[in-house]
């Protein structure tokens, strides 16, 4: 039988679980092929994003740009339910989602594929892949890239049951830049109702209100909501 390094360890971390079995998804895949960095988000719908790792400061960084700019590959895929490869970040600025391309230009990225993470029709979130080089993916990569989204999805699978029934979670794994994940996107959540109330505008509206002076003052979304729920920061009117 020829070896298969990914498909064991895997395997392995599919059985093992627990709430670092993500990241340790992540970082298989960049021992064994050949991408520079992984993130994995739990999506629920297209304004519902739960990052959930990311293997290092750049793959962190453009799983944040998506979420702040509510647009970028990672919402065609999981809206489409096909992978979103991108071979080239620099080489133009992409009309569907033009915003997002500009700012991720400025990371050392150059290749970005994003992979659904679905079973049937369960979608369960996106798998985001980067490379410092450009290029397509070769299909035996691409095809490895696809087994890394698989385990990648039982593992929030097996997260999203455990937290579900209420049965204690494995301690988590640090990762770069991304801590207290379920308490981080509530946060927004309980922001962007603060907002409501404060502007008077609906929920659609408060939440790009927070994604705008987020982008606008070029802060991290999260750190901008703890600040609207701590009452430092308010927004009235649809301005801050």
């Amino acid at each position: 039988m020829a070896d298969d390094p990914l498909g064991d360890a895997l395997a392995a971390i599919v059985a093992e679980g627990g709430d670092g079995a993500p990241l340790r998804v992540c970082h298989a895949g960049v021992a064994e092929l050949p991408i520079d960095g992984a993130a994995i988000t739990m999506m629920t719908g297209l304004d519902r994003q739960e990052p959930i790792c990311a293997s290092d400061e750049v793959a962190g960084r453009i799983d944040e740009l998506q979420f702040t700019l509510g647009e970028g590959p990672c919402l065609e895929a999981f809206a489409s339910g096909h992978p979103v490869l991108i071979p080239d970040l620099q080489e133009s600025v992409d009309r569907r989602w033009p915003v997002f391309s500009l700012h991720a230009q400025r990371t050392a990225a150059r290749g970005l594929y994003v992979l659904p993470l679905q079973l049937g029709a369960i979608k369960v979130g996106v798998m985001d892949l980067y490379s410092l080089a450009p290029g397509d993916l070769p299909l035996k990569v691409l095809t490895n890239a696809l087994r890394m989204a698989d385990a990648a999805m039982w593992t929030l699978l097996d997260r999203r049951g455990e937290h579900q029934t209420g049965q204690p979670a494995h301690e988590a794994e640090a990762t770069y830049g991304l801590t207290d994940l379920p308490l981080h996107r509530a946060e927004i959540h309980q922001a962007t109702g603060v907002i409501l109330a404060q502007a008077g505008v609906s929920a659609e509206q408060a939440l790009a209100m927070l994604r705008a002076y987020a982008f606008a003052n070029e802060r991290p979304i999260d750190e901008v909501a703890r600040d609207v729920v701590a009452r430092r920061l308010r927004f009235a009117g649809g301005t801050s």
